[in-house]
């Protein structure tokens, strides 16, 4: 037999795996510390009281003011009504010769008057307490109807709730006033309207709770002017009635005796710019009545009694005074100019005024200098700078439809005003102007920045050849693209830090900051920045910016006409990234 064939298979020899590459890792870097960011911002503080307003008083459009011992701590207190509609209290500090005025703050919440709010105060159902009585007016849908408020709460901490079921309506725009005709020891109601009717409620107030019958004999259709707003006194068996009218005018009517249906008129010789409203003070002597009267701006007059009479008065102008007065939709102003610092303030009518800081022994250290600004007629709103052209005091005004310019022939004892009618040709027709100027560019001549109705601000330089009498104005686009606020533009510019700053005004009050690097290489652009702490005004503000010496001083014009003064110094403030991100 044949061998069978062996076939040998060689073993499989496996061999190991290649091991994996080593890699390296890195060294490990240490973490850098957090990078400490900061950022320019003001730090300003409110001095109002001692720049612009000792007097404490805010201004208030279509003010209607009533004395009264709110609180029951024997002072007879400031109590205000007016356009927006809130009632206000005011404590009287100082002497009753020379008052200042305190706000407090919330004393008032829970009365909701909607809009020119006319408070009278008394206590109309014996209680002890005092009611308040709010008319109402204007664009409120309850115009023309008397609220009555009972105090729940305690004359320190007052809760205030409105007495249902009263209907006292006289038409429209309803004022006021508590007076008791009959001597029943209730304090009755008369209320004057927007047409000069005059209306008596007898208060039939008891126990049960606060009652008024209409009485439409007791006037007998007697007619005070528009917009009659009523104060009453007596005066032995006389009773008398002072009442304010829209022209600004105050008439006088008597009564003799409970029976006498009539009333006897005669004008005072007593007027204010508008809507008159006065009310009575306690005087001097047993009695005795003084009159306070507040017009449609806000501004207030006190009148002395002067022979108890109610027909001889004389004015006390330092009872009030300590605040400045511009006018409703107020824009300040500040510059330098020959050595000194002057204010030029503007307001809704046209008006414009100049005031000059001089230090002393008055209540506050601007002091009008009245008349300077004698022969300029400005239309509304108007904004004006002081500055200098060829030597001669330049007037820089704004208004409602654009630019104006006026130049001072004459020197500042005794002014002499012209108009420079081709000054701003080339800027076009800018609404709503609100000039401002400044040397943006470091070359010795002064820029022309100007807001508009729009919220932009716009920034002009001015070419003057040899022998021109007016600048041909250049428009600076690219630095001011990124400037636009929330309507109504308000500019004013300084520089401090080295960095060049925009702060404007707008239609809701707040201020609005926009910085640049300084202008010196021509190489500038204005973006905005949190520069500003959040400062906010009454609608329409208007600041201005007066910088050096570390220290910036901010006056700022709102609508009512209040101006407000915060002094400010420039902090550095820690920030996140992302706010270095942002801006």
């Amino acid at each position: 037999m044949p061998k069978e064939e062996v076939v040998y298979t060689p073993p499989v020899v496996i061999s190991p795996p290649e091991p994996p590459p080593v890699i390296a890792e890195p060294p490990v870097s240490p973490v850098p510390p957090p990078v400490t960011r900061y950022e320019k911002h003001l730090k300003c503080e409110d001095d109002t009281r001692i720049v612009f307003n000792s007097c404490g008083l805010d201004i208030l459009p279509f003010l209607r003011p009533v004395f009264a011992d709110i609180d029951q701590d024997g002072i007879r207190d400031l109590v205000a009504g007016s356009k927006d509609g809130a009632i206000r209290l005011y404590k009287k500090e100082g002497t009753d010769e020379r008052p200042v005025w305190r706000l407090v703050e919330h004393y008032f919440d829970g009365i909701e008057a909607g809009a020119f709010s006319a408070p009278a105060v008394g206590d109309i159902d014996n209680d002890g307490r005092p009611e308040v009585l709010v008319g109402t007016g204007g664009f409120s849908p309850d115009s023309g109807r008397v609220l009555v408020y009972r105090n729940i709460g305690t004359p320190a901490g007052p809760a205030w709730k409105m007495i249902e079921g009263l209907n006292i309506s006289v038409g429209n725009d309803a004022t006021p006033a508590l007076f008791d005709v009959d001597g029943d020891g209730r304090p009755d109601l008369i209320v004057g309207n927007s047409t000069g009717g005059l209306v008596l409620y007898r208060n039939k107030s008891d126990s049960r709770g606060a009652a008024f019958r209409k009485d439409t004999a007791f006037f007998n259709g007697t007619n005070a002017g528009m917009y009659a707003a009523p104060a009453v006194a007596s005066s032995g068996n006389k009773t008398l009635m002072v009442v304010g009218d829209s022209m600004g005018r105050l008439l006088l009517f008597e009564k003799s005796g409970k029976g006498d249906p009539k009333w006897s008129r005669s004008r005072l010789n007593i007027n204010v710019p508008n809507f008159a409203s006065p009310t009575f003070v306690t005087g001097e002597g047993p009695g005795r009545a003084d009159l306070v009267v507040s017009d449609g701006d806000g501004q207030m007059y006190y009148f002395r009694n002067k022979k108890g009479d109610f027909r001889k008065w004389e004015e006390l102008p330092e009872y009030f005074s300590g605040r400045i007065f511009a006018g409703p939709a107020c824009t300040p102003s500040v510059s330098y100019n020959s050595g000194g610092r002057f204010m030029v303030t503007g307001n809704i009518g046209g008006g414009i005024k100049l005031f000059e800081y001089v230090q002393g022994p008055a209540k506050i250290p601007w002091k009008e200098k009245k008349d300077f600004f004698s022969g300029i007629r400005l239309s509304s709103f108007s904004r004006g700078v002081l500055t200098e052209w060829d030597g001669k005091d330049l007037l820089i005004t704004g208004q409602q439809d654009g630019l104006r310019a006026f130049t001072n022939k004459g020197d500042r004892d005794k002014t002499s005003w012209t108009e420079m009618k081709d000054f701003f040709q080339g800027t076009g027709r800018i609404m709503h102007a609100a000039p401002a100027v400044y040397d943006l560019e470091g070359d010795g001549s002064w820029e022309l920045v100007v807001g508009d109705a729009e919220g932009r601000v716009r920034g002009f330089r001015q070419r003057r050849g040899d022998g021109d009498m007016h600048p041909q104005w250049e428009e600076i686009i690219g630095p001011f693209r990124d400037i636009k606020v929330d309507g109504y533009a308000s500019p004013s510019v300084f520089s401090e830090g080295g960095a060049l700053y925009i702060l404007v005004g707008q239609q809701d009050g707040r201020l609005v900051v926009f910085s640049a690097g300084t202008g010196h290489d021509g190489q500038y652009v204005f973006r905005r920045h949190h520069y500003l702490s959040d400062i906010k005004v009454d609608n329409h503000s208007s600041p201005s910016v007066v910088a050096g010496d570390g220290r910036v001083d901010l006056s700022v014009g709102d609508y009512n006409g209040s101006l407000r003064h915060f002094a400010c110094r420039s902090v550095d403030v820690e920030i996140g990234q992302d706010r270095v991100e942002k801006y």
